[in-house]
């Protein structure tokens, strides 16, 4: 009698889960399970074997899809990658900071330091208010003394303690002290212990001072200064590309030098704060500069890679092999797309069938560069050169490009811009704060002073300031009269923004000032300090934006620091009333009183 063989379910067997049943102890440790099949016959081989009842319909199939077509049957073995780096080598201010919205015609070009990042250069703004701050002539003088002494100098650092004296100037605005109580903090401290910095700097600039040229080594002490002045000053050209009236920054870059073969001119008309990327920039086709200390620049070489070919692997790509188990965290066969979707079925197709077809081959990039691959061939396993053609401007034209920089006529710049920008820049407190915000009660605008630096440096609300108060009203009018104001007063940091006509309907926001004893109310921030100042009225919005100057700092490649002050600019939250009214009429009394 032959024995029968029943049939049995999958079992899941857990080796580890046995052993630690044994040994009557549990097991924290991650653990491999086997997945057995048991065969209904008891010969698992036809299922193994996987065989086609019909091979002869394979081979059709193939035939009609073109796969018996195929001659270059040789797969991908090396790959030749011919590249050339075209580093920044000067960069040019394109924007004004005196209240015109007008692009500079010749920008003024500037050698571009080595090493230097992109952000210190284009977003810093000369703060005039903390530079003249208590802390800031307090901090730099003791950094002098301290260098004066370090470098045995200590006669000339005591002869600069007596030369320039720390002092604090009265502040009209604020007489008792309320409204920056640091300063008379800061200077019962540091007077007479260190000097002032911004005296001692403009001495230095102006000519040779008493206490260098009165020391025991007046060369010492001048080559000590001259370090000084170069670290009170910072980057060398740094600043000068923030246009007021667009709230941005506006600058030219150029990549390599020479002719339109060696060298590329980069634009950027709308970059407002941040990190520079490849979006902000706008390439001038056949647009070269010239400086004097191009000769000294070495000439661009094509360096040739010699790579092997990767295939392209990426979460839920199906498996080459036929029992290969693929990976379940994506499931592309899941994608529900309709028939409209045709996103989402490229995306389905491409994963499913050509996802295999890919290959990488990994390309050094230079930060601070305009990086190119000139030439791509592959060689097969069969020795055949396959050279790779560019892939054209005609065809790179049509359509959405990514990480390319275009131009105004739609010309693309063979290359990907890497911009030497700051890595994880660290920013402060605002120094300065700005609202613009609309009042259509008024029908104008505003630009709300809330934050400017004080006689210490350190930033203060101008909100603190006492307000305005409205003229009390006479003793000997009637309660029944009415009382006639030309205008409503609104608080001094309130500056208006009026509508002008600047041509067939168009109109723009004018900077002018409030009247207070019959002079003009002017502001105290350095972003509303030009004048005339107009701003296009689409710069502000029905919402209102907000500027922010404030301190960053970041490291450059060499590890040295890089300090500036730039704009950061936000959306608002909305409209504002200043509460400004003119020939308003109301009664001496309230009704009912």
């Amino acid at each position: 009698m032959t024995p029968s063989i029943q049939p049995r379910p999958v079992e899941l067997i857990s080796t580890a889960a046995l052993v630690a049943g044994l040994a009557n102890v549990s097991v924290d440790t991650p653990v491999l399970t086997r997945l057995e099949p048991q065969s209904v016959s008891g010969d698992p081989t036809p299922g193994a074997i996987a065989a086609v009842a019909d091979p002869l319909w394979m081979v059709g199939r193939q035939w009609q899809l073109g796969e018996l077509l195929g001659e270059d049957v040789g797969s991908p073995v090396s790959v030749h990658v011919t590249r050339r780096s075209l580093p920044m080598t000067a960069w040019a201010p394109a924007g004004r900071m005196d209240g015109t919205d007008l692009l500079v015609d010749e920008p003024v070009w500037r050698p571009w330091p080595v090493g230097a990042v992109l952000d210190e250069h284009v977003e810093h703004v000369p703060r005039i208010g903390v530079v003249d701050g208590l802390r800031w002539r307090a901090e730099t003088g003791a950094q002098l003394l301290e260098s004066l002494r370090d470098g045995g100098c200590g006669d000339a650092a005591d002869l600069l303690v007596t030369a320039h004296p720390l002092t604090l100037a009265p502040d009209p605005r604020d007489p008792d002290g309320t409204l920056d109580p640091t300063a008379e903090r800061l200077l019962l401290v540091l007077g007479g212990e260190v000097p002032d910095g911004a005296q001692a700097r403009a001495a230095l600039e102006a000519g040779t001072p008493s206490w260098v040229s009165a020391a025991a080594s007046p060369d010492t002490v001048a080559g000590l200064a001259a370090e000084w002045l170069s670290w009170v000053a910072g980057a060398p050209g740094a600043g000068g590309a923030w246009t007021t009236t667009r709230l941005e920054h506006r600058f030219r870059l150029r990549f390599g030098q020479g002719g339109p073969e060696d060298s590329a001119i980069l634009q950027a008309t709308g970059f407002g704060a941040g990190s520079v990327r490849w979006h902000h920039l706008e390439w001038l086709e056949g647009a070269t500069a010239t400086l004097d200390g191009d000769a000294a620049l070495p000439a661009p070489q094509d360096v040739t890679d010699v790579m092997l070919a990767t295939p392209l692997r990426y979460p839920g790509m199906p498996a080459n092999r036929y029992w290969q188990l693929e990976e379940s965290s994506v499931d592309v066969s899941l994608i529900e797309a309709q028939p409209h979707d045709l996103a989402r079925l490229c995306l389905a197709e491409f994963a499913l069938v050509t996802g295999d077809d890919w290959l990488i081959v990994p390309v050094d990039g230079r930060v601070g560069a305009l990086n190119q691959v000139r030439e791509v061939s592959v060689t097969t396993t069969f020795g055949e050169v396959v050279v790779i053609p560019e892939d054209g401007t005609q065809r790179r034209q049509q359509g959405f490009r990514m990480f390319e920089v275009t131009s105004a006529q739609g010309g693309s710049l063979l290359g990907v811009v890497l911009p030497p920008v700051a890595h994880s820049p660290l920013v402060g407190d605002p120094v300065e704060e700005v609202a613009f915000v609309r009042d259509e009660q008024a029908n104008m605008a505003w630009g709300v002073e809330r934050i400017v630096p004080g006689r210490s440096g350190d930033p203060r609300l101008r909100s603190a300031e006492p307000q305005p108060s409205r003229p009390p009203v006479p003793a000997d009018l009637d309660p029944a009269d009415v009382l006639y104001e030309l205008e409503v007063p609104v608080p001094a940091h309130w500056i208006p923004l009026v509508p002008v006509s600047v041509g067939y309907g168009e109109v723009a926001l004018r900077k002018g000032a409030m009247l207070s004893g019959g002079q003009p109310v002017l502001a105290e921030s350095l972003l509303l300090a030009p004048t005339p100042l107009t701003f296009p009225a689409e710069e502000i919005p029905r919402e209102g934006i907000t500027v922010r100057a404030m301190p960053v700092i970041a490291r450059r490649r060499d590890g040295t620091y890089a300090r500036w002050t730039g704009h950061r600019i936000r959306t608002g939250k909305g409209e504002g009333s200043s509460g400004f009214a003119s020939d308003e009429a109301r009664a001496v009394r309230a009704p009912g009183v």
